[in-house]
């Protein structure tokens, strides 16, 4: 047995491997020489668009006539409950209405965005109308001519043209000057004027107005006694001509007495206040003796009406039925005047201030207008400020960069940029259209309504029951654990398969999810509810089946196969060949005489066998989605040693290699 372990230790050190095999009754010794090179393949996948999904997949058992519980996806005041109880619907039938107007204010605000986005967009993409370049190369012009004049120094013609501003300006406040000056004295006369023609109304009046109510206070009484006709006139035409008549005729009584004591404490010297007020209280006074007198006039018609040829009081009627008349004719005289006086005080005292701050406000202008045409030739002769030059420049290089800007176009990044901002808006709308909708409540499923929890003007909370609906279509309820069952909502697509029907699938969608768990030897889980889009008449109640409820779809994103990407703490990457050779036919994957190298990726929405990619790679860049690595191996026996005991049994020879 030694020489086997001297060889033993000798082929060690060799690439050569040495079996010892007992066979019968002898030891043969086996050596097998190797010899290969390794390669590495690669296998590529493009970086495409596609809709991504992601799922979520439980077991369950189909069942017959089940109770859904309608649960509003959002939280409002209820508006309308469009249902009854005991009521058929059927799927999609709108059960409530939740109050909606800020999810209606969200959706404007929104399609004003998207509409403000298209037109940045449009703006960007359109290329430079005509109009726009010529505008701007005339702008380039004027701005080169300011920086120029300015560079060189006022001009004669500048000189002047300044200086004919300031004679302008000064003229221009003269007349100001002027005008303020007219506006004031005419603000002034205009109420002397006033207040002269109606203190000169006022002295007429009070001419006639004693007159006036001396025949009033005739109508009512005499001197015996001051109403000593009322009681005739209430016998003739009743009392509710007689109380109003009093009344107004000792207002009217009192208001003239208050005028006419005025009146005789003033006289034409009087100033133009004192006058005013001496008119308005006339005025008043004037039109309260108006009045009484009409208060006459009616109960005179009246007794006239009802006759008064055998009252006591006939001769005293029929001389008032002259002398009313007349003294209302007079009384209508004198208002105009006195109107007219007063109209005017009132007017010219509401309208002068205003006329006279505008007057001032204009020197003010004329002033200004006059310091700046002085400050403007002053700084022409001074020469330009190197502020104003430096200012000029930087206009003359703004100007050419817009000139620029339009006849190259739109930047491709600023496009792109503006092309994302659009779609996001998009995205946006389109969330909002989603969340308006979810305050109308819809039946998940078709049947009865059994029991409605709500009525309109309570509160509904998410995820809390506002009916019940008593189906007797097939449903599936499938159990799922705490982790997938948060990633479920109702609404979301499902396709079922079933144990017992090979090839059969079916889509439908999550009706209702468990809030409440139930804990089985210390694993939670939940139970939800599918409703079949389809009726299949091979599917019966409490067949096995297994749901797959997607979860979350995302459409027109970047995606590369899951096996691409890889992860060293939070840094993903994916590996990429910039020199793949040839691919040789039928041999999978590609060689390269370089490594891969890695670049680094952002990650999104992922599954079992795709990944989102939201930045580090393009539309049809090429990755690394698995590595082969192969060995070339060959063998050849170089020497077989017989057992001491004889050779194998069939006397052949056995060969082994690596």
């Amino acid at each position: 047995m030694k020489w086997i372990w001297n060889a033993i230790r000798t082929y060690k050190k060799t690439s050569v491997l040495i079996m010892i095999f007992l066979v019968g009754s002898g030891i043969w010794i086996v050596q097998a020489r190797s010899s290969g090179s390794t390669e590495t393949r690669y296998v590529l996948s493009s970086v495409e668009r596609a809709t991504l999904m992601t799922s979520v997949t439980g077991t369950g058992q189909v069942q017959g006539e089940a109770e859904v519980e309608v649960k509003p996806e959002v939280s409002g005041k209820v508006t309308q409950i469009v249902v009854k109880n005991g009521q058929e619907v059927q799927e999609s039938d709108v059960i409530a209405v939740l109050d909606s107007a800020d999810a209606h204010k969200a959706v404007r605000d929104a399609q004003l965005n998207l509409e403000s986005a298209q037109l940045s967009y449009e703006d960007l993409s359109a290329s430079a109308d005509v109009l726009s370049v010529l505008q701007a190369q005339n702008a380039l012009a004027q701005a080169e001519r300011t920086l120029t004049d300015l560079q060189n120094g006022a001009t004669d013609k500048e000189i002047q043209d300044a200086q004919n501003a300031i004679a302008s300006a000064e003229r221009s406040l003269d007349q100001a000057n002027r005008n303020l000056e007219e506006t004031q004295t005419t603000a002034a006369q205009d109420l002397i004027a006033a207040s002269e023609d109606g203190y000169n109304a006022v002295s007429e009046a009070f001419t006639e107005l004693s007159g006036v109510m001396d025949d009033l206070a005739d109508f009512i009484g005499t001197t015996n006694d001051e109403e000593e006709y009322i009681g005739y006139y209430d016998l003739l035409a009743g009392s509710a001509y007689t109380d109003g008549l009093l009344i107004n005729y000792y207002a009217a009584q009192n208001s003239y007495d208050s005028a006419l004591a005025a009146y005789r404490a003033s006289s034409h010297d009087s100033d133009t206040d004192t006058k005013s007020a001496l008119i308005s209280s006339t005025l008043t006074t004037v039109k309260d003796i108006a009045n009484t007198l009409n208060d006459v006039q009616t109960l005179l018609n009246k007794i006239q009406e009802e006759g008064y040829e055998k009252s006591a009081i006939k001769d005293h009627i029929d001389e008032m039925i002259v002398v009313i008349p007349a003294d209302i004719n007079t009384v209508n005289g004198d208002l105009p005047t006195l109107q007219s006086a007063d109209d005017t005080i009132v007017n010219t005292n509401l309208s002068a201030p205003y006329d006279v701050q505008n007057a001032e406000d204009s020197v003010e202008s004329a002033e200004a207008t006059l310091a700046t045409a002085q400050a403007d030739l002053t700084d022409l002769l001074d020469g330009a400020d190197a502020d104003d030059v430096a200012a000029a420049v930087e206009d003359v290089a703004e100007k050419r960069q817009q000139l620029a800007d339009l006849e190259a176009g739109a930047d491709n990044s600023d496009l792109r940029s503006a092309e994302i901002t659009r779609q996001a808006r998009r995205n946006t709308l389109n969330d909002a259209y989603e969340e308006l909708a979810k305050y109308t409540v819809r039946a998940p499923i078709g049947g009865k309504v059994a029991g409605i929890v709500l009525h309109r003007g309570e509160s509904a909370s998410s995820g809390t029951a506002l009916a019940t609906i008593v189906t007797n279509q097939l449903t599936a309820t499938v159990a799922l654990n705490e982790v997938d069952v948060a990633k479920v909502d109702v609404g979301d697509k499902t396709t079922l398969t079933f144990d017992a029907i090979e090839d059969l699938s079916i889509t439908g969608e999550v009706a209702d999810v468990d809030i409440i768990g139930t804990v089985s030897q210390g694993v939670v889980s939940y139970n939800v509810l599918i409703t079949f889009d389809t009726q299949d008449e091979r599917v019966l109640s409490g067949m096995s089946v297994t749901a797959a409820i997607i979860t979350e779809v995302k459409q027109d994103v970047l995606v590369v196969a899951s096996s691409a990407v890889k992860s060293e703490g939070d840094v993903s990457y994916v590996e990429v060949l910039d020199h793949p050779e040839a691919t040789e036919p039928g041999v999978q994957g590609i060689t390269s005489l370089t490594p891969p190298r890695q670049v680094q990726v952002k990650v999104g929405l992922s599954n079992d066998t795709e990944t989102e990619i939201t930045s580090g790679l393009k539309e049809d860049d090429q990755v690394v989605i698995r590595t082969i690595t192969s060995t070339a191996t060959s063998s050849s026996p170089t020497s077989t040693t017989p057992s001491l005991f004889g050779g194998p049994p069939g006397g052949g020879r056995t060969n082994f290699a690596r």
